[in-house]
């Protein structure tokens, strides 16, 4: 995949967090994907998986996603952005994308910037 490719699948996914569009975001996994979000939160496996997490748990703290950059190499997105918190305060947060050949992701890493 190209980086111009992977970049676009990955503002997808962040605009689809900031439209919380769950489910649109959950179609963007390949079947067997791997979701390691930020703990205390379990890490997931298959698009099912982490549709169902999304709905449970990320659905009821989701925050607006601002001042997101993105750096492709190879079949990885890193995005750095910052959440909004609910006092107006933000947090930094750095997400790893790895795409198969699909453009599938097949990876993503969630960590605290």
């Amino acid at each position: 995949m190209d980086e111009i490719t992977i970049k676009k699948i990955a503002k997808s996914y962040i605009s689809k967090s900031n439209d919380i569009d769950y489910e649109g975001m959950a179609a963007l996994f390949s079947l067997d994907a791997e979701w390691i979000p930020i703990s205390p939160m379990q890490p997931r496996r298959g698009r099912a998986e982490i549709k169902d997490a999304y709905l449970q748990h990320v659905k009821k703290n989701n925050r607006p996603i601002i001042n997101d950059r993105y750096f492709a190499d190879g079949n990885t997105c890193l995005v750095e952005f910052e959440v909004v918190l609910e006092d107006n305060s933000t947090i930094g947060i750095i997400d790893v994308f790895t795409f198969n050949e699909r453009g599938e992701i097949v990876k993503l890493k969630v960590y605290k910037n």
